[in-house]
């Protein structure tokens, strides 16, 4: 087993050419099976991992195994987990009636045997065993208007999305600025905050003021989700605003400017125009 702390220099060799099961939200008694695979040349030996669900939860080694050889089961995981060992660069375990303790994150790994490189992991695969009779509910999503306070003192903008009331804690929250995903200025809480028996999750989007103050702008705050064995989403938007501070009559002031330089150099143009046309009459009556 490894400390969380571990686990998170281990996680810094991440390899995205690992290929493995997207999340899963199954029933108690349900069987299922973790696929990973990779497309890098050599000789590796190949791992399955669980991380369960706690903060205090230790990584635990699940299976391991040469490419062509049998699947070498740790002690506790011998009785439910299956594999048929590594082959042809892939390594499957089958889980036989999933019990609720099964659930956590599923990374896959591999590494070069003859090297003896460090692990390198997949993106992991977390996995929700659900009651028998246990509901999925979706979540409640509002966002929040950035404080004037901030704006005043920072000239910085903090929209917050909360996501509330959702079951099981299965969920992200992604941000879109006028249609693009945005992931500068983002955090996003690590853990989903546990309310009885649903769960809530909180994302803050730091903007600049004069962002913010862009009536044109269009905020948008995605959950998404797990129901009926696919992805679902709810969205929820905002617009920026004109509002009242000295920070948006600076802004509007600007706009406002703006369309005055843009209708003089229009009115200009024209000017410009009768003035060439004027010549040419001119011209044509001399000559």
């Amino acid at each position: 087993m490894f400390p969380c702390w571990f686990l998170t220099a281990l996680l810094a060799h991440v390899g995205w050419a690992l290929q493995q099961t997207p999340d899963m939200i199954v029933r108690l008694g349900d069987s299922l099976t973790l696929n990973c695979s990779h497309k890098e040349s050599g000789t590796w030996t190949m791992f399955w991992y669980k991380l369960p669900v706690g903060k205090n939860a230790t990584l635990q080694l699940i299976v391991r195994s040469l490419e062509g050889n049998k699947a070498e089961f740790e002690e506790e995981f011998k009785s439910r987990f299956q594999s048929s060992g590594t082959k042809e660069k892939s390594l499957s375990v089958a889980i036989d009636h999933v019990l609720l303790n099964d659930s956590g994150t599923y990374f896959c790994a591999k590494q070069d045997t003859l090297a003896n490189t460090p692990l390198n992991f997949g993106q992991g695969t977390r996995l929700t065993v659900l009651g028998k009779n246990s509901e999925i509910i979706e979540p409640d999503v509002v966002i929040f208007s950035p404080s004037k306070q901030e704006i005043q003192e920072k000239k910085k903008a903090t929209l917050v999305c909360l996501a509330s009331g959702f079951f099981p804690d299965h969920l992200n929250l992604v941000w879109k600025v006028n249609g693009v995903k945005r992931t500068e200025g983002v955090g996003t809480d690590e853990i989903s905050t546990s309310n009885g028996s649903t769960y809530s999750l909180t994302s803050r989007l730091r903007i600049s003021a004069q962002e913010w103050f862009n009536p044109l702008n269009r905020f948008e705050c995605i959950a998404n989700f797990f129901k009926n064995g696919t992805q679902q989403s709810i969205q929820k938007i905002i617009y920026g605003d004109t509002g009242d501070s000295p920070i948006s009559e600076n802004y509007q002031r600007s706009a406002t400017a703006g369309k005055f330089v843009y209708i003089m150099l229009i009115f200009k143009s024209i000017l410009y125009g009768i003035f060439v046309m004027g010549m040419m009459l001119w011209y044509k009556k001399m000559y």
